[in-house]
């Protein structure tokens, strides 16, 4: 009998033995996960106070300040936003550029009397609204007032008028008026230009989209009648202006601004339920905010390198991201496709590059009669130096066609097509970034 209490004591005593080491081994556990949670977010607050000591913004308000105008500036967005009201649908969805089954005109080509005449019942009901553009655009500052915290205004309305601005340019020059299709394709551009300061990504990506849409208008002018040397002097001044304020490094530290704010509230991410759950979590919270800071700053540094640099390092820093482990779940949730913008933005530079690049072509044509043979011939008198394609660091692709020319860009896709568009390929098949002149 006494054997059998002895055991018996012996086991109690093991099972208390067991309880106590799993009892401290989960308060060592805890013990662990707050220093580490104390030591990331430590890390994280002054790697914020790094940023806000570079004049970088970490918070919306800091971000609002950052870009309020002083007091007395004149202020281009509260015209622009009258023109905005002022847009007027047009009646017929299938009206060239604004119809919602609408295609922009083929380069050169004649329309209908009918569609001529339903594209001017469209400019003149829009009178007031393209009246607004150009004062608007005539302003040389523009910031639109909008709560961050809410989200960001819509652009329906403005990338409407930005269309609308391209078929005012391409009824213009059709019908001879080049001083009117100019004024029209620099307010396209000013329309894009006045985005230029807005912090979210989609503002960037719009105003990459308006760009298009302006130099697609000019592309059209081109093909449809002739300017002066002096007037394709102009033209290129307000290109080139328009590119000089592209800067996708800035872009993306106001973007990492709006992201550090959602980790602290993720309401801001517009997910609801259990996704937005997830990311209060404080072991979760702390990490994020770090692996934030390191995934944006990583991008900001790639958004400086040259064009031909950046495709290369986006795709390393998505892939690096990708590779993380599930305790960096926020960032996997929060991240943008980063790596798309970037090639998104680099388009957009070869665009407005194959832009200059034909009004060189065009001012030499002037000159001489006819089309450079290559676009060493216009340097340096035209251009300073054959434009580079910053997908593969190359020149810009050019072929004299008959009776005009091409130009191109590869893409993102790194593959010379020949100059093929995307509506000269098959469904899913490559092509290039194309600017045709036909005349």
């Amino acid at each position: 009998m006494h054997h059998g209490s002895d055991s018996g004591a012996r086991d109690r005593r093991f099972k208390l033995k067991i309880r106590h080491v799993i009892l401290a081994a989960l308060v060592a556990m805890l013990a662990a996960a707050i220093l580490y949670i104390g030591i990331v977010s430590t890390g994280a607050n002054r790697r914020l106070e790094a940023l806000r000591a570079a004049g970088q913004p970490t918070t919306l308000a800091e971000l609002t300040m950052l870009n309020k105008l002083p007091m007395g500036m004149e202020n281009a967005a509260p015209v622009y936003q009258r023109a905005f009201a002022a847009f007027v649908p047009p009646q017929d969805p299938n009206l060239p550029c604004v119809g919602k089954m609408g295609k922009t005109p083929e380069r050169g080509a004649v329309l209908p009397e009918e569609t001529m005449q339903a594209i001017a019942d469209c400019l003149a009901a829009n009178a007031p609204c393209l009246a607004l553009l150009h004062e608007a655009a005539g302003i040389a500052t523009c910031r639109y007032d909008y709560d961050y915290a809410k989200g960001f205004p819509d652009y329906s309305r403005l990338r409407s008028c930005a269309r609308l601005l391209m078929l005012a340019a391409i009824s213009d020059a059709s019908r001879g008026d080049a001083d009117g299709a100019i004024a029209r394709f620099k307010d396209g551009l000013g329309l894009a230009d006045s985005l230029a300061k807005e912090p979210f990504l989609i503002a960037h990506l719009v105003r990459l989209a308006c760009a298009h849409v302006a130099v697609t208008g000019l592309e059209r002018a081109l093909s449809a009648t002739a300017f002066t040397d002096r007037q394709l002097q102009d033209l290129d001044e307000a290109l080139a202006a328009t590119a000089g304020k592209f800067d996708l490094a800035q872009v993306l530290a106001t973007e990492r601004c709006i992201m550090i704010e959602s980790v602290r509230d993720p309401s801001l991410t517009g997910m609801g339920g259990g996704p937005t759950r997830v990311l209060t979590l404080p072991g979760l919270r702390s990490q994020g905010l770090v692996d934030i800071l390191d995934y944006m700053g990583a991008c900001v540094e790639a958004a400086a390198l040259p064009p031909t640099q950046r495709g290369a390092r986006f795709r390393e820093i998505d892939e690096e991201m990708n590779n993380l482990s599930m305790l960096h779940v926020t960032i996997k949730m929060l991240a943008p496709a980063l790596i798309r913008v970037a090639e998104l933005d680099s388009r957009t530079c070869a665009h407005l590059d194959s832009a200059r690049t034909a009004l060189a072509i065009e001012r030499y044509r002037l000159a001489t009669g006819d089309a450079p043979e290559q676009l060493t011939d216009l340097v340096p008198k035209y251009l300073g130096e054959a434009p580079i394609d910053p997908f593969d660091g190359q020149p810009i692709r050019y072929r004299r066609t008959e009776p005009g020319y091409r130009l191109w860009s590869i893409m993102d896709d790194g593959k010379d097509n020949g100059g093929k568009e995307k509506d000269e390929v098959g469904k899913g098949e490559p092509y290039d970034l194309c600017f045709v002149v036909v005349r």
